[in-house]
């Protein structure tokens, strides 16, 4: 395992999640975050389980690592379902039920099936197809020589460049989520294992024995980037996801090439507390949902029952300007203890009977 890069995790997922409880300034983490997971999948397996590893069981191993995503995904939907029973909300739709409980959801282009039930599943649902695709890309994508690879990832940046030009809210978030869309964040991964192979053969690293400069400028490039989305509306477009994959993807190089020669920025994201919140960052993502409503339902009526929103709320409202209620940060803490409880007792264990 590449530390550096299991800290990132828990470093998007905590950004993600503190921009859906509100918290000013984390979208465009969040929009690069959601590019750095699908990288990363690709990235580590075709780090891990070249064209030659999978010979012969390509369609048995893609069915394996699918197989994976299930059990989380049908245990947060049960919760769910029960949770909205008990709460007097639910509402089933054979149609959207049958889809999200296949996985399926992302395939439907209709906003309402796609973010259906624990609508943070739809990752799961993209990610499933990029894993079943995986067997296939190792054939005949990872032994291309770089140049085809940068031809074919050009040509689909283009086509999506182009389809996303002019697009309106509802169709850019439609394509966010659709799974074949996401498969170049995830070829952009595995090209990125051919591109490390070679800067390591040709010792283009520098003679820096850690990777701080390394560090900073991928940090600077990410920064950069945000700044400059939230400076110009018109590369809204295609704030999703293209704008992203260049930051990410030298996060990601960062990561692997001074991997065990970490400068400040990765000792911290190697630190105990970083890998453990890396570890279940999977469950804090898919879980988010799950923790606002627990949120919502018992601790934001305890809170208010003793005066504690109000108070928050005025806070909010007259100091900071912002009509986000401050007390939802708490939904994070929330959320990272289910994740530990679900990885613990529920992850890890199946994990080992697999």
């Amino acid at each position: 395992m590449i530390k550096t890069i299991n800290g990132w995790r828990a470093v998007f997922a905590m950004a993600i999640v503190l921009f859906h409880v509100g918290v000013l300034g984390m979208e465009e983490m969040t929009w690069a975050g959601v590019s750095f997971f699908f990288m990363a999948s690709g990235f580590l397996l075709a780090l891990k389980y070249p064209a030659e590893r999978i010979e012969g069981q390509g369609r048995r191993f893609a069915w394996r690592h699918a197989a994976k995503l299930y059990p989380l995904h049908w245990l947060t939907l049960i919760i769910w379902l029960v949770a909205m029973a008990l709460l007097g909300k639910l509402v089933i739709d054979p149609l959207t039920l049958g889809l999200n409980t296949l996985l399926l959801q992302s395939w439907s282009l209709v906003h309402a099936i796609y973010f259906s039930y624990n609508k943070f599943s739809w990752f799961l649902s993209t990610l499933l197809f990029c894993y079943l695709c995986y067997p296939l890309l190792a054939r005949w994508f990872s032994p291309l020589r770089m140049r085809y690879k940068v031809i074919v990832l050009a040509v689909l940046v283009i086509a999506d460049f182009i389809i996303l030009a002019g697009s309106d809210d509802y169709s850019r978030t439609a394509l966010y989520v659709f799974p074949p869309v996401r498969l170049i964040d995830f070829l952009i991964g595995m090209t990125l294992v051919h591109g490390c192979r070679i800067i390591k053969g040709k010792s283009l690293m520098g003679k820096s024995r850690t990777g701080i400069d390394a560090e900073l400028v991928s940090i600077a490039m990410l920064s950069a980037m945000i700044m400059t989305c939230r400076s110009y509306e018109n590369l809204l477009p295609w704030s999703d996801a293209i704008l992203w994959w260049i930051p990410v993807a030298m996060i990601v190089m960062t990561s692997v090439l001074y991997n065990k020669r970490e400068g400040f920025v990765g000792r911290i994201l190697i630190s105990r507390p970083m890998q453990w919140l890396g570890n279940i960052s999977f469950e804090i993502f898919i879980l988010q949902g799950i923790a606002a409503l627990v949120y919502n339902c018992w601790v934001d009526p305890v809170l208010g029952h003793f005066g504690i929103t109000r108070v928050a709320n005025i806070v909010s409202n007259d100091i900071l300007g912002t009509d986000a209620n401050l007390l939802a940060v708490f939904i994070l803490p929330i959320d990272i203890l289910l994740a530990w409880l679900v990885n613990r007792l529920f992850t890890r264990p199946l994990a080992r009977l697999a």
